[in-house]
């Protein structure tokens, strides 16, 4: 059976990545796409999303969603680090399409009213769109089959602020309440997602195996690691959204923690996510009452890249 997927994405070079493997997959089946800032202001991801999307011959939808932080105000988007356009100034020519009528929100309640039980939803920016779907409708996380998040730093330092991860600490409100919710979540922070590099020669190894996805993807990598190498001294670029569709696909790709999760939502460690593993106890108050999530603590490198570039070769043509 094939994965029905949403993904709620602020598109940006890593989001494209996730994207084309989620066209890529034989085994998902990638409904929609909704929109949130981070990356770039949500009006440009909502054009992003569609241009990556036709450009790729897929016709999932584009849901529109959420344009600021629950609470504090909107931090600037990552504009250094995607550059002005979201895909490193690699030109993806406009879509003619419209986005759809519903808002993010609204078309996640729809669809899992239309597909009970079947609907994963793998949120790879702030998790705005969650917290406000959870407001609107509670009920919805008894129809989800799961949810899947990108965020967070948990036994590793944070890229923002030296605890805080960039999705968390763009709306930790909100993130804080999607990790209080009890429905099937598996986070996906920055210890699973930084021992990955897709260094040039990989890039260029995909571009020359599957040029249709590969070559847009190997251009935008081009900026994405140079933000890297300088930033972070690292011969690459690390593909962080790729990691929580691949949980789905590869699993035994990844060492697990199971625990309750809690974020920091003020003063200078705002954003932080914290982490009690299951079993354990402290005397942290914002555990108490707080479901078990699933924790993705650390990667096997050499299978999740094989795992990418089959699936991207796979689909070449």
């Amino acid at each position: 059976m094939k994965h029905k997927v949403i993904i709620d994405t602020d598109p940006g070079i890593d989001d494209a990545m996730a994207i084309a493997y989620a066209i890529a997959h034989p085994d998902i089946e990638l409904l929609a796409l909704t929109t949130i800032f981070g990356n770039v202001r949500t009006h440009e991801a909502t054009r992003n999303a569609l241009a990556l999307l036709d450009h790729w011959g897929c016709d999932a939808d584009v849901a529109e969603g959420e344009a600021a932080p629950l609470t504090i105000p909107a931090n600037e988007p990552s504009y250094l680090v995607h550059g002005r356009n979201g895909f490193g100034e690699v030109d993806i020519p406009a879509s003619a399409r419209s986005k759809h009528a519903l808002d993010a929100v609204d078309y996640i309640i729809e669809a899992s009213k239309r597909h009970p039980g079947e609907i994963t939803l793998c949120a790879v920016g702030p998790v705005t769109n969650l917290a406000r779907l959870l407001e609107r409708d509670p009920d919805v996380v008894t129809r989800l089959r799961a949810v899947i998040v990108m965020g967070g730093a948990v036994h590793r330092k944070g890229n923002v602020t030296p605890v805080a991860e960039a999705n968390i600490w763009n709306d930790p409100h909100a993130a804080d309440a999607v990790f209080e919710a009890s429905w099937p979540l598996a986070l996906a922070p920055l210890d699973c997602t930084m021992p990955v590099v897709f260094t040039p020669d990989f890039m260029q190894a995909l571009a020359k195996e599957n040029p249709r996805l590969g070559t847009p993807l190997a251009a935008m990598a081009e900026f994405y690691a140079r933000f890297y190498r300088s930033h972070q001294g690292l011969a690459g670029c690390v593909p962080h959204d790729v990691m929580a569709l691949s949980w789905l696909t590869v699993p035994g790709a990844f060492r697990l923690q199971k625990g309750a999760l809690c974020v920091v939502t003020e003063g200078a460690a705002i954003g932080q996510t914290l982490f009690q593993p299951g079993g354990t106890h402290s005397r942290a108050r914002c555990f108490e009452g707080r479901p078990n999530h699933m924790v993705m603590v650390d990667t096997d490198p050499q299978m999740f890249m094989a795992d990418y570039m089959m699936v991207m070769t796979r689909h070449a043509g």
